[in-house]
C-alpha cells in the first residue's frame, strides 16, 4: 500500500522530474529550504503553540507568542536557506512572520471561536484497498453540533479567487476524513487564513463533489504509478526548486554561475551559445535586408509568367513554379465589419467551430465547404477574395 499526500500529488502535477527526484530517487540536496518555506513553517509553529495551550485552558499573550516565534526562527534559519528575491534578507522574512502573528492575534483573540478538536493532525484516509492519503489539518474545530471547520494558514503573497478555492483539492480531501470520522456531520466548512492580508476565505463541498474528488485523485495516482519518463516542466516555480542545480533544464546555468569571469568567458557551452545567437541574429538581419528585394523579384516573376502565359520559369540550373490561388481575406480586428461577422457567427451557432474567430479555421470552413451552403454564403459577404501566388524553387533535373 502506498501512502500519498496532497503535497506529493501537487509535486507530480507541478513537475514530474521534481517528483521523481524527491519521492522516487529520494535525492538530498545542499539547499535545505527556501526562505518562504521557513517563514510558513515557523508561523505555523507559533499558531500551533497558541492553540495547543488553548486546549489546556491557557491563552498566551501576544508577547509570549512572539517570543516563541523568535526562538523557533533562530532554530529554523541557517546559511543554506535559499532566498530567491535578492532584495530581501532574513530579517525581512522574520518581520513578515511577526506581522502575520500580530494581525492574527488581534483579529481572533480571545480565540473562543468553537471547540478545537485537533491541531497539526496526523491521520490517514483510505482511498481504496491499495492507497491511503495523509490528512494533516492545521486545525479542526467543532463550531456547533454537527458543524465542523477545517482551518488552513497560508503565507501566500497573493490572494486566490473564490472560484479557485471552490476547486481546491487539499481541504476538500480532508473534509472526506471529517465526514467519515464524525458521523453527526451536517456541514464541513473549509477555511483559509491568508495571513499576508489578514483575510479569511471560506468554501464548502457537497457529498457528490467529494465522490468525484476521490475519483479524480485515484485517477491521478494511477497516472503517477504508470509514469515512465518523468519529463521536467519549466515554470517560474523552478526558482524555488531545491533540485534546480541538478535538473537538465538548469544544471548548466548553475554550473557557470559561480565561475570567475576569466573562466566563464572560456567555458565551451557559453561560447557555443554566444556563437549560435550571433549567427541567428545575423541571419535575421540578412533576411530583413533582402525581404524587400525578394518581394520585387517575386512580383517581376509573376508578371513575367503572366505575360508569357507560363507556370514555370527556368534558368539553366533552377526553376520557379508559380501557382495562383484565391485567398480569402477576413475583416481586420476592431473594425465594424469584423464585429458584424462575429455577431453573425454567434447567431448561426458557428462561433465555437472557429474557436472565437480563428481566421485560419474560418477560411478552412469556407474553402472546404464544411458548413451548409446558406451559412457559407452569409459569411462570404464579409470576406474579400483576392488573388495570391505561391512560388516554389526547385532544381532543374538532367532530363528536363
Amino acid at each position: 500500500m502506498t501512502n500519498y499526500s496532497h503535497s506529493r500529488l501537487s509535486a507530480f502535477e507541478q513537475c514530474k522530474l521534481k517528483y521523481k527526484y524527491h519521492y522516487v530517487d529520494r535525492i538530498k540536496t545542499k539547499v535545505e529550504k527556501t526562505a518562504e518555506l521557513v517563514l510558513g513553517s515557523t508561523v505555523h509553529e507559533g499558531l500551533e503553540k497558541l492553540y495547543r495551550l488553548l486546549q489546556m485552558g491557557k491563552v498566551l499573550t501576544l508577547k509570549q507568542v512572539l517570543s516563541f516565534y523568535k526562538s523557533q526562527w533562530k532554530k529554523n534559519w541557517s546559511k543554506s536557506i535559499l532566498i530567491v528575491n535578492k532584495e530581501l534578507g532574513e530579517k525581512d522574512y522574520k518581520k513578515m512572520g511577526e506581522k502575520f502573528l500580530v494581525d492574527y492575534y488581534h483579529t481572533y483573540a480571545p480565540f473562543n471561536q468553537g471547540k478545537v478538536l485537533g491541531i497539526e493532525t496526523q491521520h490517514f484516509l483510505s482511498l481504496d484497498e491499495n492507497n491511503k492519503i495523509h490528512v494533516r489539518m492545521d486545525r479542526i474545530v467543532e463550531a456547533s453540533p454537527g458543524i465542523y471547520e477545517i482551518h488552513d494558514y497560508k503565507t501566500n503573497k497573493s490572494l486566490p479567487t473564490q472560484a479557485h478555492l471552490d476547486e481546491d483539492r487539499q481541504l476538500a480531501l480532508y473534509s472526506i476524513w471529517v465526514r467519515e470520522n464524525f458521523k453527526d456531520t451536517k456541514k464541513v466548512k473549509l477555511i483559509w487564513h491568508f495571513l499576508q492580508f489578514n483575510k479569511e476565505m471560506v468554501s464548502e463541498r457537497t457529498p457528490e463533489q467529494l465522490v468525484e474528488l476521490k475519483k479524480s485523485i485515484l485517477s491521478l495516482i494511477k497516472e503517477i504509478e504508470e509514469e515512465k519518463e518523468f519529463a521536467p516542466t519549466v515554470s517560474t516555480l523552478c526558482n524555488w526548486c531545491e533540485f534546480k542545480s541538478i535538473c537538465p533544464m538548469w544544471k548548466h546555468q548553475s554550473s557557470i554561475e559561480t565561475l570567475p569571469e576569466n573562466k566563464y568567458l572560456k567555458e565551451e557551452g557559453v561560447n557555443l551559445v554566444n556563437k549560435y545567437a550571433e549567427l541567428t541574429y545575423k541571419k535575421r538581419q540578412l533576411e530583413k535586408e533582402i525581404a524587400g528585394e525578394m518581394e520585387l523579384v517575386k512580383d517581376a516573376l509573376i508578371k513575367y509568367a503572366e505575360s508569357k502565359e507560363v507556370s514555370v520559369v527556368f534558368s539553366k540550373e533552377n526553376k520557379i513554379s508559380i501557382k495562383q490561388y484565391d485567398s480569402i481575406k477576413v475583416p481586420s480586428k476592431n473594425t465594424k465589419e469584423r464585429e458584424k461577422l462575429e455577431k453573425l457567427l454567434k447567431e448561426l451557432n458557428r462561433w465555437d467551430d472557429v474557436a472565437g474567430l480563428d481566421t485560419f479555421a474560418l477560411k478552412k470552413a469556407v474553402e472546404e465547404g464544411d458548413w451548409p451552403a446558406n451559412i457559407i454564403n452569409s459569411v462570404k459577404k464579409f470576406m474579400e477574395i483576392e488573388k495570391s501566388y505561391r512560388l516554389s524553387l526547385g532544381k532543374v533535373k538532367g532530363d528536363e
